[in-house]
């Protein structure tokens, strides 16, 4: 590895950072990838026009201002503090056949995330589209989540209701049976009144009997 990094430093010595054919080092999570200029797009300036293949086949649109940077990150030069720029995941690369043969296990692939290649913004331009993608990610989260919620107590309500007494009674039959509710509850307040003025006689009679006994206890007669 260390013969081929310096037979890369070596190529690179004539040819300038950005050109074709320019290699350079990229740290990724899974480690340093290498990667090749092997195509200048003409989209303006400052735009990210320099084509670039890694050493496993993966493809990236850099622009000079970032190789500029990765040139200064370079793994070789021990006086630089190497942070990780972004993180890449490995994916398994399938052909055409793997695809086919590979058709009646999809279902059970497709119950599993597969990894992607997430990239941590470098611009500003970067870092506002990665704010708005994830906002964007959390409201539809959060709208299916509430969705769902509906969805369940709905499914709640409707069962409540279904089992609330008379849901199976027509209007009729719903107002008679309001009818009996009031005349029995008349015929109850009848009855409380009666038992109130019971009770009260009997108050009275209880009162009067003691009366009667305190009197006689003391010696007293009751005037």
């Amino acid at each position: 590895t260390s013969n081929h990094n310096n037979q890369d430093s070596t190529n690179n010595n004539s040819i300038e950072i950005g050109d074709v054919g320019y290699e350079f080092q990229k740290q990724f999570d899974a480690g340093w990838y290498t990667g090749k200029v092997t195509q200048i797009v003409p989209v303006g300036n400052n735009e990210k026009d320099r084509r670039c293949v890694y050493n496993d086949g993966d493809i990236e649109d850099l622009s000079l201002e970032e190789l500029h940077r990765l040139a200064k990150l370079d793994p070789n030069n021990n006086n630089v503090t190497k942070p990780k720029i972004s993180i890449k995941l490995k994916v398994k690369q399938t052909t055409a056949q793997d695809n086919k043969d590979g058709a009646a296990t999809k279902e059970e692939d497709s119950t599993t995330t597969a990894p992607k290649k997430v990239r941590i913004p470098l611009t500003q331009e970067e870092y506002t589209k990665f704010l708005i993608d994830s906002e964007h990610q959390r409201d539809t989260q959060t709208t299916q989540h509430l969705a769902q919620q509906i969805l369940h107590k709905s499914a709640e309500v409707d069962n409540l209701v279904a089992r609330l007494p008379g849901m199976d009674r027509t209007r009729d039959m719903q107002m008679k049976r309001i009818e009996e509710l009031l005349e029995r509850n008349q015929q109850v307040a009848k009855e409380l009144e009666e038992a109130h003025a019971v009770a009260k006689k009997k108050l009275e009679e209880v009162r009067k009997v003691l009366g009667e006994t305190t009197c006689l206890a003391l010696g007293v007669e009751e005037e």
